[in-house]
Parts: structure tokens; C-alpha cells; sequence
């Protein structure tokens, strides 16, 4: 495929399957309760129910599912190259996701014959792209006039608790946690609210039962957390990546807990201050008692007593709970609201205002000898492409441009950024009037330029552009 017609089809509406049923709920206690028997983890499993994902699947386009995996993932690396990383999660699966006959999204055929310990890799993040593709599609249909931002729930961990909120890294210790927080914010004239949801993110090349397994290690891990005594609610959303078609299985519909209310003065003054490092410890998980454990109702299949492979499995022992006291929900909301402002700065490429936004320990500065940071400055060289990038409508963004030369004077950019009046609040620290505006800018986004450009927006404000420019060195 010439590279034109591959940027071009990052921009083509295709239907997304999704899946959710009384069925996979039984499917998935039966491979819980069957390999309980050797691993206790999955006796500590959420409850299941399914979730209303409506009829017909729901349409996206392969450059949402790559920007919401680009920005998800901008805490998950510390290297002096991190901002190369950064571009490179949106460029490593350009060509991995296409429309097929009948419009489904679905896995291209060079996606599909990439070598196993690859697909591992590609369906994982492929997964979690997907998984906030779909999960924010289904909470904005639950609840109207909300916006969801994504945090990677390690990064909130890390600053509450010294023992097992470490490094960023898949060792058996990160293997009962989730993956991200959803903070939810909804914005009246007399009123700020917030809650959040749990959402564990899981992708497959292999058969669809793999996905019973898959959902039951999420059941597990989105149990992790509690916020004043109670657990939030949460998804669970595993994709089965194939060239015939793509379909994400969901479970678990979210609750309606709310983290935090209150108005634009309080909201203002509880993000005026930083919060400090908490020296809390994660508990070990109590086994529910027999009679309380849900089970199914049907009979054990043989895909259910298939051995998982060793590489997915949860470690042995109860999974640790991290319990955030009631009368710290204030401090989790800045937490949280202040992990979703460092993301969006880092994913335009403004390392030094993010830094701002992290704790002694998120940075490594507490004790760099034991905690490992979640980012670090890039050297001055790394961060020489930021650019002011003009969008339709008369809007622009700022953020930063990275080339990659395809031969024949041709260059593939990439521009990562955040739209220009929302950078600047939160690079002056206006945290509060960043979460009310956000918003407003998805709204006033106009058609993008039939010029071969692929323009993905997204409600947080950020802004990925590919395009391939001519006569370029």
C-alpha cells in the first residue's frame, strides 16, 4: 500500500463489534472457578454483570484508537528518548488497523502476520487504545454532558503507597492491579462533579476463548482499588484482533459513586495547592466466603480447563487492596486532576510544566534509589520541535512535530499537541478552568481539510495530526 492511501485510511469510519452477555458473564466464571483450584487470585473477583452496549457495534476510526493509545501511554517511559517514544506510539501501528467489506475495523494483513512475541506486544496496546475507545464511547452515552480523562492508575498508586506502588513495569506485584482510572468531570453553572471509573484493557490475536481468561484476570485486577470503603465502578473491555474484524467484549456496567462535588471556588481552591506523598500500605485481599462467591450456571467447556499461558497468569496468593481513606477523596481528586493535566502536557511535548504536576515520588526525587521515576526532563535537544500547528476553524494547537524521511523527498509527520488557550491554562496551572473549557473546543473542532491529512480530536483538548509533506529533506 503506498503510504498516501495508508495515512488516508487512519481517517475512515469503521464499526467497532461489541459484545456483552449473560453468556460471557458464565463463560468467564467458569474459567475463574476452574483455575481457582491452583491460583486463590480468582476467588477475588468483582462481580460480574454485562453491560448495554447497544446494537450494531459503534464507529470509530484507527486514528482514535492510536491517539487515545498515544496519550494514554505518555507517563510509561523515562528515557532521554522519551519524546521520540511518544511519537513512536502513534507511528508503530499506523499500519496495523483498516476498513474491510461491510466497513468493520479490523487487523491489516501485515498486522496479522507480524511473529508471536510481536503480537504479544501489538495486541496489548492495540488493546488498550480500543478498550478507552470503547469505554469512553459507553460512559458518555451513561452519562450525558461528561468528559473522561484517562489515568494510568500506577502513576496515582505511586504517590499514595510505599510498598507495591513502584516502578512502571510487569512484574507479578502489577499483575492484580487495573491499568487506568477514567476521571470523570462535569461542569453546571453552580456545580463541579467528579467520579471515577475503573477500567482494565485486554487484547488477543488468539481464539476467543482466550478472552474468558483475559476477563477473568480484569475481574481480579479492577477489584484493587477502594475509595472510602467502597469499590468504584468499573469496565472490563478485551479485544479479539483479527483480519476478518475486530470485536470488543465488555463487562461490568459502571455505578454511579462520585468522587468528589462542589463549586468553581472549592474545585479552584482544592487544585490551588499541591499534594503531598501519602505513606500508605496496600492490604492482602480477604477471600469472599463460599456462599457469597458468584458462579456460574453452566456447564465447564474444555477451552475452560485449557492451562492459560504462564506469561498472563496471575501470581500466586490473594492480590493487595489499596484503600484510599473517606477523608482523603479531596487529595485523591487533585491526584488524579493533576496526573490528567502532566498527561496532556507530556503529550505535547512540555516536559518541564508536566513535572510540575507530579510528586516527589512520581518524579524519582523522594529517593531515587529505590523509586524508579515515571518520567524525566528530556535533554534541551529532544525538545527543539515545538511548534504552533493551525487546525481548521481558525483554532490551533501547540505541541510537537516529529519527521520521519520516506524516500523521495517525502517526510510522514507526526504533530502531537493540545489546543492553544487549553495548553495555556494548564501550563499556568489553571487545572479547574482546563477541565471546564475542554469540552468546548471538541465542539467548535470544524471538518478537517480534504487535503490527505488524518486530523484525530479528542474531548481532553489534545490533537494528532499525520500527513505526508512533499519536498522535504
Amino acid at each position: 500500500m503506498e503510504i498516501e492511501s495508508l495515512v488516508r485510511s487512519l481517517s475512515y469510519q469503521s464499526l467497532l463489534a461489541l459484545n456483552s452477555s449473560d453468556q460471557l458473564v458464565d463463560d468467564v466464571l467458569r474459567y475463574a472457578e476452574t483455575h481457582a483450584k491452583t491460583r486463590e487470585a480468582y476467588w477475588h473477583h468483582k462481580r460480574l454483570t454485562p453491560v448495554d452496549v447497544g446494537a450494531g457495534g459503534m464507529q470509530t476510526t484507527p486514528a482514535q484508537v492510536l491517539h487515545e493509545l498515544g496519550v494514554a501511554t505518555t507517563l510509561l517511559t523515562a528515557s532521554p528518548l522519551s519524546q521520540v517514544a511518544r511519537h513512536w506510539a502513534a507511528v508503530r501501528y499506523c499500519a496495523t488497523l483498516t476498513r474491510i467489506g461491510g466497513g468493520r475495523l479490523a487487523l491489516t494483513p501485515d498486522a496479522n502476520e507480524v511473529v508471536y512475541h510481536h503480537k504479544v506486544t501489538q495486541s496489548e496496546q492495540l488493546g488498550v487504545g480500543l478498550a478507552l475507545v470503547v469505554a469512553k464511547n459507553l460512559l458518555r452515552r451513561q452519562y450525558r454532558g461528561w468528559t473522561f480523562h484517562a489515568v494510568d492508575a500506577e502513576v496515582a498508586l505511586k504517590a499514595g503507597f510505599v510498598d507495591g506502588g513502584g516502578a512502571v513495569e510487569s512484574v507479578s506485584r502489577t499483575k492484580k492491579r487495573p491499568d487506568y482510572i477514567l476521571l470523570g468531570h462535569h461542569a453546571t453553572k453552580t456545580r463541579r462533579r467528579m467520579k471515577i471509573v475503573i477500567l482494565e484493557c485486554k487484547g488477543t490475536h488468539g481464539s476467543p476463548n482466550f478472552i474468558h481468561g483475559q476477563l477473568a484476570r480484569a475481574a481480579v485486577q479492577v477489584e484493587a482499588l477502594t475509595v472510602g470503603g467502597s469499590r468504584p465502578p468499573s469496565l472490563m473491555v478485551a479485544s479479539h484482533l483479527t483480519q476478518a474484524g475486530i470485536t470488543a467484549y465488555v463487562l461490568d456496567p459502571p455505578g454511579d459513586d462520585e468522587l468528589w462535588s462542589g463549586d468553581d471556588d472549592e474545585l479552584d481552591g482544592l487544585l490551588s495547592t499541591t499534594p503531598e506523598d501519602q505513606f500508605w500500605r496496600p492490604r492482602t485481599a480477604i477471600p469472599p466466603e463460599p456462599g457469597a462467591r458468584q458462579t456460574p450456571t453452566g456447564a465447564l467447556s474444555p477451552a475452560d480447563e485449557t492451562e492459560p499461558d504462564l506469561a498472563e497468569e496471575l501470581p500466586p496468593g490473594a492480590p493487595q487492596v489499596f484503600d484510599i481513606p473517606e477523608e482523603q477523596r479531596g487529595w485523591f481528586t487533585q491526584i488524579l486532576t493533576r496526573a490528567v493535566a502532566a498527561t496532556a502536557l507530556l503529550f505535547a511535548g512540555n516536559n518541564a510544566a508536566a513535572s510540575g504536576y507530579a510528586t516527589p515520588r512520581q518524579r524519582g526525587a523522594e529517593d531515587a534509589a529505590l523509586q524508579q521515576a515515571l518520567f524525566t526532563l528530556d535533554p534541551a535537544w529532544a525538545t527543539s520541535s515545538a511548534a504552533t500547528f493551525p487546525l481548521p476553524n481558525g483554532l490551533s494547537a501547540e505541541g510537537t512535530r516529529h519527521h520521519a524521511p520516506l524516500g523521495r523527498g517525502r517526510v510522514l509527520e507526526v504533530f502531537r499537541g493540545v489546543e492553544s488557550r487549553l495548553y495555556r491554562e494548564l501550563a499556568e496551572g489553571q487545572v479547574g478552568a482546563y477541565l471546564r473549557d475542554a469540552p468546548s473546543f471538541f465542539r467548535r473542532r470544524a471538518e478537517s481539510p480534504a487535503d490527505g491529512s488524518v486530523y484525530s480530536f479528542g474531548r481532553d483538548g489534545t490533537v494528532l495530526v499525520v500527513r505526508v509533506l512533499e519536498g522535504r529533506e
